[in-house]
Protein backbone atom coordinates (compact mmCIF):
# COMPACT_ATOMS: atom_id res chain seq x y z
CA UNK A 1 0.00 0.00 0.00
CA UNK A 2 1.37 3.37 -1.03
CA UNK A 3 0.62 6.39 1.12
CA UNK A 4 0.06 9.62 -0.72
CA UNK A 5 1.09 12.82 1.00
CA UNK A 6 -1.73 15.34 1.17
CA UNK A 7 -1.11 18.85 -0.02
CA UNK A 8 -1.49 21.49 2.69
CA UNK A 9 -2.71 24.99 1.83
CA UNK A 10 -2.96 27.85 4.31
CA UNK A 11 -5.54 30.59 3.74
CA UNK A 12 -4.38 34.20 3.62
CA UNK A 13 -4.23 36.15 6.85
CA UNK A 14 -6.26 39.31 7.41
CA UNK A 15 -3.01 41.31 7.30
CA UNK A 16 -2.15 39.94 3.86
CA UNK A 17 -5.63 40.63 2.50
CA UNK A 18 -5.62 44.18 3.87
CA UNK A 19 -2.28 44.97 2.19
CA UNK A 20 -2.99 47.18 -0.87
CA UNK A 21 -0.14 45.69 -2.93
CA UNK A 22 -1.34 42.14 -2.19
CA UNK A 23 -4.91 43.10 -3.15
CA UNK A 24 -3.75 44.72 -6.39
CA UNK A 25 -1.86 41.58 -7.45
CA UNK A 26 -4.88 39.46 -6.56
CA UNK A 27 -7.03 41.80 -8.66
CA UNK A 28 -4.67 41.50 -11.65
CA UNK A 29 -4.72 37.70 -11.39
CA UNK A 30 -8.53 37.69 -11.16
CA UNK A 31 -8.83 39.79 -14.32
CA UNK A 32 -6.30 37.68 -16.19
CA UNK A 33 -8.10 34.45 -15.28
CA UNK A 34 -10.75 35.35 -17.87
CA UNK A 35 -13.70 33.90 -15.96
CA UNK A 36 -17.03 35.71 -16.27
CA UNK A 37 -18.70 37.05 -13.13
CA UNK A 38 -21.45 34.45 -13.39
CA UNK A 39 -18.93 31.58 -13.65
CA UNK A 40 -16.77 32.63 -10.69
CA UNK A 41 -18.95 30.97 -7.99
CA UNK A 42 -18.81 27.66 -9.89
CA UNK A 43 -15.05 27.92 -10.44
CA UNK A 44 -14.49 28.70 -6.76
CA UNK A 45 -16.75 25.88 -5.58
CA UNK A 46 -15.18 23.30 -7.89
CA UNK A 47 -11.66 24.29 -6.90
CA UNK A 48 -12.20 24.55 -3.15
CA UNK A 49 -14.77 21.81 -2.51
CA UNK A 50 -12.98 19.31 -4.76
CA UNK A 51 -9.53 20.06 -3.28
CA UNK A 52 -8.00 16.79 -2.15
CA UNK A 53 -5.83 18.21 0.59
CA UNK A 54 -5.87 20.07 3.88
CA UNK A 55 -6.83 23.75 4.23
CA UNK A 56 -5.54 25.50 7.34
CA UNK A 57 -5.94 28.89 9.01
CA UNK A 58 -2.75 30.94 9.38
CA UNK A 59 -2.52 29.71 13.00
CA UNK A 60 -2.44 26.07 11.83
CA UNK A 61 -5.98 25.07 12.80
CA UNK A 62 -8.31 23.54 10.20
CA UNK A 63 -10.18 26.12 8.14
CA UNK A 64 -13.93 25.59 8.02
CA UNK A 65 -14.97 25.95 4.40
CA UNK A 66 -17.92 28.36 4.27
CA UNK A 67 -20.82 28.14 1.86
CA UNK A 68 -19.33 29.90 -1.15
CA UNK A 69 -22.68 31.16 -2.47
CA UNK A 70 -23.43 32.77 0.91
CA UNK A 71 -20.04 34.49 1.09
CA UNK A 72 -19.88 35.58 -2.54
CA UNK A 73 -23.50 36.76 -2.73
CA UNK A 74 -24.82 38.46 -5.85
CA UNK A 75 -22.37 38.10 -8.76
CA UNK A 76 -22.85 41.76 -9.73
CA UNK A 77 -20.30 42.81 -7.11
CA UNK A 78 -17.75 40.67 -8.97
CA UNK A 79 -18.28 42.80 -12.08
CA UNK A 80 -17.66 45.89 -9.97
CA UNK A 81 -14.52 44.33 -8.45
CA UNK A 82 -13.09 43.40 -11.85
CA UNK A 83 -13.87 46.80 -13.40
CA UNK A 84 -10.79 48.81 -14.39
CA UNK A 85 -10.20 52.58 -14.25
CA UNK A 86 -6.92 53.66 -15.86
CA UNK A 87 -5.20 50.37 -15.03
CA UNK A 88 -6.40 50.33 -11.43
CA UNK A 89 -9.39 48.67 -9.78
CA UNK A 90 -12.41 50.99 -9.79
CA UNK A 91 -13.96 49.39 -6.74
CA UNK A 92 -13.03 47.18 -3.86
CA UNK A 93 -14.87 44.87 -1.50
CA UNK A 94 -15.10 45.45 2.22
CA UNK A 95 -15.88 41.77 2.86
CA UNK A 96 -12.52 40.22 3.63
CA UNK A 97 -13.90 36.66 3.49
CA UNK A 98 -14.66 37.17 -0.22
CA UNK A 99 -11.03 38.07 -0.81
CA UNK A 100 -9.90 35.08 1.25
CA UNK A 101 -11.91 32.70 -0.96
CA UNK A 102 -10.64 34.33 -4.16
CA UNK A 103 -7.07 34.14 -2.87
CA UNK A 104 -7.58 30.50 -1.85
CA UNK A 105 -8.66 29.72 -5.42
CA UNK A 106 -5.20 30.82 -6.60
CA UNK A 107 -3.40 29.07 -3.73
CA UNK A 108 -5.00 25.80 -4.81
CA UNK A 109 -5.26 26.15 -8.59
CA UNK A 110 -2.34 28.45 -9.44
CA UNK A 111 0.18 28.43 -6.55
CA UNK A 112 2.95 29.68 -8.85
CA UNK A 113 0.91 32.81 -9.54
CA UNK A 114 -0.33 33.28 -5.98
CA UNK A 115 3.14 33.18 -4.44
CA UNK A 116 3.87 36.53 -6.14
CA UNK A 117 0.92 38.34 -4.52
CA UNK A 118 2.95 39.25 -1.43
CA UNK A 119 6.05 40.51 -3.23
Amino acid sequence: MQLREQRVVTVASDAQLLNPHYRRRLWIALRNEGISRRKWPDALAETIYDFDGVILNPNGTPWNIPDIDDVMGDPRWMSALLEECNGEPCRDTCKIERLRILDLYFRIKHPNIQRHFGR
